[in-house]
């Protein structure tokens, strides 16, 4: 199991991101692709963050294409940032 490479600290991530807010209750940690051996690459590559809205409408990740298109987007970042520009490509096959 690898670490996140979004945060640090265990508080939601989009709360952080958006509100300056440590949200620390009812966290559920979302691997940020799924799907067709995707979440099993997040896992790998610590490509998750703590979200305490997981699963919940409206606002949760699996309700909210822009939350989650955040989430994508943030996970490419970080992955290219620490691994090399185009990595994310080669490694998913495909950039966000």
């Amino acid at each position: 199991m690898a670490k996140s490479i979004l945060q640090k600290d265990k508080e939601c991530y989009l709360c952080r991101r958006f509100y300056n807010l440590c949200t620390v209750r009812g966290l559920e940690e979302q691997h940020i692709l799924y799907g067709h051996g995707r979440r099993a690459l997040s896992e790998q590559y610590g490509l998750k963050v703590w979200l305490c809205h997981h699963n919940e409408p409206p606002l949760g990740v699996h309700f909210d294409p822009g939350a989650r298109r955040v989430l994508e987007q943030a996970a490419q970042f970080a992955f290219d940032e620490l691994h090399g520009p185009g990595s994310f490509a080669r490694v998913f096959g495909e950039e966000i």
